[in-house]
């Protein structure tokens, strides 16, 4: 999970402002850390919190950079999804919310949001560069034949990409980390051969600032080895954030991204937690975690993001790279709490990791991508009554760079759908209301169709938002 702090802290820095990078690591690691403790004293279960992917790009793309949103609004919006999500899971609703929703627009936000971020890993100054703006088609490829800072960053970015990509098909551990050192050290070395003026990649390392191309390409580079952890600027200020809501005008976008917050997370972390759960043999007969323990978990996965939201960061959700610990034989919250002090122990070391460069992150961001289309693997495709709702909220989101978007336009169109069959189902004497009947049934049967527990084991290499 340590790719999780450079490229979050890059994410988010695009939104706050580069200077708040070494802040915004701190505030990462702070808050696994704290997620971390929580789920492993209060569940007593082996799962890893961390600011997840996803709900990053949402809130840097769509709610700051495309709404216009003041970033410290964005984090009240966070720390108010938190506490909504505390909410549901004290109550219980959490699983009836979850039940309500298609099981195709439910399948296909994960690849969706897969998509998203591999869109974001190949644009410009944040990401591989491999793609450019085209007048004519939008989007298009750059040239990859100029002796140019440009295009030598994009080769580094595709040997790194293939180069990661064998490592998880190896599954060799840490790999998604292994690929963003290679990336990083490679800028490092060759910067440090040819001179700060004739660097391709950017300034060696040891000396301080960023180098700039003529397509907004930046390489950053540390100062220091290790420092003491700050959060100057960021921690706290998500109370700022409120007063800005005083304009009607960004009434509307906060609430909007309250509930999309709300809605990948709550279908992100309760699908991890649950996959985890059975890889674990943590599950009864019907595929559900004891009770008491699974509410424990999401007390501890809400109560984490109202926390991250004061650190500075976006929503603090469960990752599937909690199974790699349970494939070693975790069963108990004891491996959370080794994974909190390893998160307590990378505070001290923000300059390194704050330095990493957008070239050595993007890949593995493309690479997450790829992963989180697996969400789709038992979609209906055969079925137009939930593929093609399905479908569309996968393209809405990379296509209208928003999630939030895809999310509604995959359940409006499912709801029109169902609409417009009503007249049909009766000319034909079925049931109108079937696929609503089905619904509710899901909602109130008490046997949920899981699979019996599994045996634990080898899912290397396997990530998620």
């Amino acid at each position: 999970m340590a790719y999780i702090l450079p490229v979050n802290s890059g994410m988010l820095s695009i939104a706050m402002g580069q200077e708040f990078r070494p802040q915004l690591v701190c505030a990462t690691a702070l808050a696994g850390c704290i997620g971390c403790t929580l789920m492993g004293l209060l569940s007593n279960l082996p799962f890893m919190l961390a600011p997840g992917m996803g709900t990053n790009a949402f809130f840097t793309f769509t709610v700051v950079l495309t709404n216009g949103m003041p970033w410290k609004s964005a984090l009240a919006g966070v720390f108010t999804a938190g506490l909504i999500f505390v909410f549901l899971s004290l109550t219980g609703l959490r699983t009836i919310l979850v039940r309500l929703f298609p099981k195709g627009v439910k399948s296909a936000i994960g690849a969706g949001v897969g998509l998203f971020l591999t869109l974001i890993a190949f644009q410009g100054s944040e990401g591989m560069g491999l793609t450019v703006d085209n007048p004519a088609t939008l989007v298009g490829l750059i040239d990859l034949s100029g002796d140019n800072y440009d295009s030598s960053k994009v080769w580094l970015s595709i040997a790194e990409l293939c180069i990661t990509g064998v490592l998880l098909a190896a599954n060799i551990r840490g790999a998604l980390l292994i690929g963003i050192m290679f990336g990083t050290v490679v800028c490092w070395i060759e910067g440090a051969a040819r001179g700060v003026e004739n660097s391709a990649l950017g300034y060696p390392f040891g000396f301080t600032g960023a180098r700039t191309s003529a397509n907004g390409f930046r390489i950053y580079v540390p100062d220091a080895f290790a420092s003491a952890p700050t959060l100057d600027g960021l921690a706290g200020a998500v109370f700022e954030g409120f007063d800005a809501l005083s304009d009607p005008a960004l009434l509307a976008s906060f609430w909007t991204a309250v509930f999309t917050f709300c809605y990948t997370d709550l279908l992100d972390s309760s699908g991890t937690f649950i996959a985890v759960a059975k890889v674990a043999g943590l599950t009864d007969s019907r595929g559900n975690v004891p009770t008491k323990r699974q509410n424990m978990a999401f007390l501890a996965d809400a109560t984490s993001s109202v926390i991250g939201s004061v650190l500075g960061v976006s929503t603090v959700g469960t990752f599937a790279e909690s199974s790699a610990g349970v494939a070693d034989g975790a069963k108990t919250g004891l491996s959370s709490l080794v994974t909190a002090g390893c998160f307590f122990l990378s505070l001290f070391f923000s300059p390194i990791v704050s330095a990493v460069p957008p070239l050595a992150s993007g890949p593995v961001l493309a690479l997450i991508g790829v992963t989180m289309m697996s969400c789709i693997r038992d979609m209906e495709w055969d079925n137009p009554e939930e593929a093609i709702p399905a479908f569309f909220s996968i393209v809405v989101m990379p296509y209208t760079f928003s999630i939030g978007y895809g999310i509604v336009g995959g359940l409006l169109c499912w709801l029109v759908f169902q609409i417009l069959l009503m007249p049909i189902r009766l000319i034909r004497k079925e049931n109108p209301f079937i696929r609503f009947q089905e619904l509710l049934n899901d909602l109130f049967s008490e046997d949920s169709g899981e699979p019996q527990p599994e045996q634990p084991k080898e899912v290397e290499g396997e990530v998620t938002a």
